[in-house]
C-alpha cells in the first residue's frame, strides 16, 4: 500500500523512529497457562494458572527489585538464571514440597520456549506499521526492557530483518525509562539528535514520558481497558491526547490522515 502524504509529513521532521516490542508490537499469549502446561509435561499436575497467576506476580516484582533489569548487575546471575529462579519461586509459592530437580527443568524448558513462536503473538497492524515507517527511509529500532533473547523471540515473528539496530535493556546496562538507553539509540542511528527522534510505545511512564525527558517525541499506544496507574495518581503524567491511541491500527491511520501537533 503506499504511503500517504500526511504520513510522510507527520514523520518529515524526524530520522530515527524506534518501537518498544511487549504489547506494542508483540504479545504474550498466556504466559502463566504456559507456565502450569509445561509443569504438567514434566509431572508436576494439579498446579492451576489461578494459583500460579499471584505467585508469578510477587515474585517478578520480587525480583525486579532485588536483581534489577534481569540481573545484569547482580553477582553470579545472568538473565537465564533470573529467569530460572523466577519460574522456581513462583512454583515453589505454590507448593513449597515441589521437587527442585524438577522445577529446574520446568525452569530450562520454559526459557526455551518462550523465544519462539509458541507463546508469542503479533499485535494486529505492527507489521504494517513498522514497514511503512521502514518505505519512508527512516532509521528504525528497538528500544526494550528486555534480556539477550530479544532477537531470537523478533526473528521467530518474522522481524528479522525489520529494523536497523535492536536495543534491550540487559545488553544496554540501563532501562527505560533512564536517559541513558535512549541516548544509546541515538548513537547506534549514527549520532541523531534527540529533536530527531520518535518513539512508540504503550508504557506510559517508560516509553511516554521516558522518551520525552530524555528530549524525543513520542506516542503512546494506551488499551481503553488498561489503564494504567500513574494516570490516576498524577495528571502531571498524563499523555497528550493527541499523542494517545487505543491501538496500533489507530495510530497509524491517525498518522496517515491527520496531521499530528508533536
Amino acid at each position: 500500500m503506499p504511503l500517504t502524504a500526511q504520513f510522510v509529513r507527520n514523520l518529515q521532521r524526524f530520522r530515527l523512529v524506534t518501537f518498544d516490542v511487549t504489547d506494542t508490537l508483540l504479545r504474550l499469549k498466556d504466559p502463566i497457562k504456559q507456565y502450569a502446561q509445561t509443569a504438567a509435561a514434566c509431572g508436576i499436575t494439579g498446579i492451576t494458572k489461578e494459583q500460579l497467576e499471584p505467585c508469578f506476580r510477587q515474585h517478578f516484582k520480587l525480583m525486579s527489585k532485588t536483581h534489577a533489569n534481569f540481573g545484569s548487575c547482580s553477582p553470579n546471575m545472568n538473565w537465564q538464571t533470573w529467569w530460572q529462579q523466577l519460574v522456581i519461586d513462583t512454583f515453589t509459592c505454590v507448593d513449597a514440597n515441589l521437587p527442585k530437580a524438577t522445577l529446574q527443568t520446568v525452569a530450562e524448558q520454559l526459557l526455551e520456549v518462550f523465544r519462539t513462536s509458541a507463546c508469542w503473538t503479533r499485535i494486529d497492524g505492527a507489521t504494517s506499521f513498522v514497514e511503512r515507517v521502514r518505505d519512508t527511509g527512516k532509521c528504525v529500532g528497538i528500544i526494550s526492557n528486555f534480556d539477550p533473547s530479544l532477537c531470537q523471540v523478533l526473528n521467530a515473528m518474522g522481524f528479522s530483518d525489520k529494523f536497523d539496530f535492536i536495543i534491550n535493556s540487559y545488553d544496554a546496562g540501563v532501562m527505560k525509562p533512564n536517559s541513558g538507553i535512549f541516548q544509546l539509540a541515538l548513537e547506534k542511528g549514527r549520532n541523531i539528535a534527540p529533536a530527531e527522534a520518535l518513539h512508540i510505545g504503550n508504557k506510559l511512564d517508560m516509553d511516554y514520558m521516558g522518551a520525552r525527558n530524555s528530549g524525543w517525541s513520542s506516542l503512546l499506544v494506551q488499551e481503553e481497558n488498561k489503564e494504567q496507574p500513574l494516570q490516576r495518581s498524577n495528571q502531571q503524567l498524563q499523555p497528550e491526547a493527541r499523542h494517545s491511541f487505543a491501538s496500533l491500527a489507530q495510530m497509524l491511520q491517525a498518522l496517515e490522515t491527520q496531521e499530528i501537533s508533536w
